[in-house]
């Protein structure tokens, strides 16, 4: 009798346990043809009714294969803008960058025995005079560092001498990572609040870098002020940073039945569109991926 009975519970065991088993998303693709001209609808057609849909067209951004890419090779380049004002003295402003900045905004942190600042001033056209002048691209490949971050900073001087101090404005900055193997642009700082800045304050507390939202900037003192030395420095920039692919929602769980799916592609080329599907429960998740080629002709 005890046998019989642990018999029927451990059936109805399995069969409690079966019931919270996500079926395995059974659907497919296909479409209505595999070229199209450039600027016409491209068409999916779907059977099956999974529970969730994603959609990968295979164009920038939105490639499956790119989904959990989060560092890749490539070419980290830096821009910014500058403006220098007023002033007689040369040499006030240095563009510099570390591989081993501790990260501590301070003045014994910044001039450590340990912490090294290569000068890659020349590397960068300086405004003369003019507003908004360009840096030009700025190539750092060397300082890629295996991965780890990287220190951008702006070191200001002025002397004590009959001739004012310089005034100088950052603009606008931008760090990104031109990756190898499909040369898309990654942004490492999309913009200067994007590299978080700290001002690091050395000799008279009178002449320092002001952080706004859109600019930074400092104010040289007049003829015979006192020797005068900011700097301001970056976050820990990953020069190698990329961005996962993203990919389109187009089914829901409460969504009905999908049959089909279009896009437009803006660019000719061949692409890989990928639908993956998923059911998914409290209990348990299960996903299927289903991929077609699509030829998009000039």
């Amino acid at each position: 009798m005890k046998k019989l009975l642990y018999t029927i519970m451990g059936g109805l065991l399995a069969v409690s346990c079966s019931t919270k088993d996500s079926p395995s998303p059974d659907f497919n693709i296909t479409v209505k043809s595999d070229s199209y001209p450039l600027g016409d609808t491209s068409f999916f057609y779907l059977t099956g009714n999974p529970y969730t849909l994603t959609f990968w067209a295979g164009d920038s951004t939105h490639q499956y294969k790119y989904r959990n890419r989060t560092t890749a090779a490539g070419k980290p380049e830096m821009q910014f803008t500058s403006y220098r004002q007023g002033g007689n003295q040369a040499g006030s402003l240095q563009l510099l960058i570390s591989t081993d900045f501790p990260g501590v905004y301070d003045s014994a942190s910044v001039y450590s025995p340990n912490t090294h600042w290569t000068d890659i001033t020349d590397r960068a056209t300086l405004s003369t005079g003019t507003t908004q002048t360009a840096s030009g691209v700025i190539d750092l490949s060397e300082f890629g560092n295996g991965g780890k971050p990287v220190y951008i900073a702006y070191r200001y001087t002025g002397q004590k001498s009959a001739v004012a101090q310089r005034t100088w404005t950052v603009q606008t900055f931008s760090a990104t990572n031109v990756v190898d193997e499909d040369q898309a642009r990654m942004p490492v700082a999309a913009n200067l609040a994007a590299g978080s800045w700290a001002v690091v304050k050395m000799k008279n507390p009178a002449v320092q870098w002001v952080l706004s939202a859109s600019s930074f900037k400092v104010t040289g003192g007049a003829a015979n002020s006192d020797e005068a030395e900011s700097w301001i420095i970056s976050k820990g920039l990953m020069l190698n940073k990329a961005v996962p692919d993203v990919g389109v929602p187009i089914k829901k769980m409460a969504d009905n039945r999908l049959e089909s799916y279009f896009t437009i592609y803006k660019s000719p080329g061949r692409y890989t569109a990928t639908f993956e599907a998923a059911t998914t429960t409290i209990y348990d998740s299960k996903s299927a991926v289903k991929s077609v080629d699509v030829n998009i002709l000039p």
